[in-house]
């Protein structure tokens, strides 16, 4: 079975670590890198010979914000078939507000416990 390859960016180290045992938790073939800055993570990813599957972005960071990435993405044509995922602090209605304009943008909200991260990556994966 193919390895699935995730992209985490996010500034904040204790929601990676929570994301990374999340991940490491469901026991699937998954690979899973980290970049705490979107555009260092932007550079890279239009450098890269292999791209992720999934690129799961958190929406507040510094240099450039989850929507300016996603938008920045969206202009390379090898970046905008990446399925992102956008895993934010914000409501879930603040996160629509945010990301309607993207067309194959999932949303959804850091949950409040582990379980529930499992769960909800579990679903998406």
């Amino acid at each position: 079975m193919k390895n699935k390859v995730i992209l985490l960016v996010d500034d904040d180290d204790d929601d990676c670590e929570l994301f990374v045992a999340a991940i490491a938790s469901l026991n699937k073939n998954i690979i899973t890198t980290i970049s705490n800055n979107a555009l260092e993570a932007l550079n890279n990813l239009k450098a890269a010979t292999v791209l992720p599957d999934f690129i799961f972005l958190d929406m507040q960071m510094p240099y450039l914000n989850g929507a300016e990435f996603i938008h920045e993405s969206r202009k390379v044509p090898e970046l905008s078939k990446i399925q992102v995922v956008v895993y934010s602090s914000h409501s879930h209605e603040v996160l629509q507000n945010l990301t309607k304009e993207f067309e194959s943008v999932q949303i959804f909200t850091k949950p409040n416990n582990f379980k529930e991260l499992v769960s909800t990556l579990d679903s998406i994966l």
